[in-house]
């Protein structure tokens, strides 16, 4: 069962993209801050944001390294306490120089409106360390999730293997990408491109909206990637025609 949650918790982290963030205030010391950012995860299951050096918690963060970040899905409708949601608590610190620019890469990938932030209020990536995370599932499903629980094997691949498989698959089979969001997500559209993958799964966009499509299993190798994207173009493919519409590009 608590391995059941860790998954269901890890889910609900990579499906969401928006997540309400508290840090320790610098100005009213003592007491939490929070506040509403977009955020990225890693293969670890550490968390990735984007702030600006005179932001609050920039000048938290500096002080008190400690952190916490609740994901839930605002699209959910009526009691939100039936629902589910992810508190994650950790420390966070700024992504070391000599990783910063390949991260920053992917991060603009997965949110292209960050490209325009290189220039304005010295943005910097700041990475969170998970330390404990609580999962609660809805009514009676209440977990603590410990470290060790939450972190998934390190696949072999890294961030520059990630591009070339990005690119790939942008550059040649950008009519896959457009198949598996249809198949996943139900959405039509003639202009998706793949983002971010993970071991877990990958993100596509389209409609200026991220959506994470995610594997049967995590692909700790190269080529189980491969093998996980061809097995989904296949199920697209083979949807009957009635099921599957077909996008042609204006």
């Amino acid at each position: 069962m608590r391995e059941q949650a860790a998954f269901e918790a890890r889910t609900l982290v990579r499906q969401s993209n928006v997540c309400v963030i508290s840090t320790i205030s610098k100005n009213l010391a003592g007491y939490p801050f929070g506040s509403v950012s977009p955020f990225m995860s890693d293969n670890e299951g550490r968390l990735i944001f984007y702030i600006a050096g005179i932001a609050q918690h920039s000048r938290n963060l500096t002080e008190n390294s400690k952190m916490c970040a609740t994901v839930f899905d605002a699209a959910e409708q009526g009691d939100q306490n039936a629902h589910a949601r992810v508190t994650i608590v950790g420390d966070a610190a700024p992504v070391p120089q000599d990783e910063h620019d390949a991260l920053l890469t992917r991060y603009e990938r997965q949110y292209p409106e960050a490209i325009s932030y290189r220039q304005a209020h010295d943005f910097q990536l700041w990475r969170m360390d998970v330390k404990r995370v609580r999962y609660i599932g809805g009514f009676g499903h209440i977990f603590w999730i410990e470290k060790d629980e939450w972190q998934q094997s390190s696949p072999q691949w890294g961030l520059e293997d990630e591009t070339h498989m990005v690119n790939h698959m942008n550059q040649d089979h950008s009519d896959a990408n457009q198949l598996i969001l249809k198949l996943t997500h139900g959405i039509d559209s003639d202009d998706v491109v793949m983002t971010t993958l993970v071991s877990d799964g990958c993100y596509l966009r389209a409609n200026e909206k991220n959506y994470y499509v995610q594997f049967d299993t995590p692909c700790l190798e190269s080529t189980d990637v491969r093998k996980a994207l061809v097995k989904l173009t296949k199920a697209a493919r083979e949807q009957p025609p009635h099921v599957r519409t077909v996008v042609v590009s204006e």
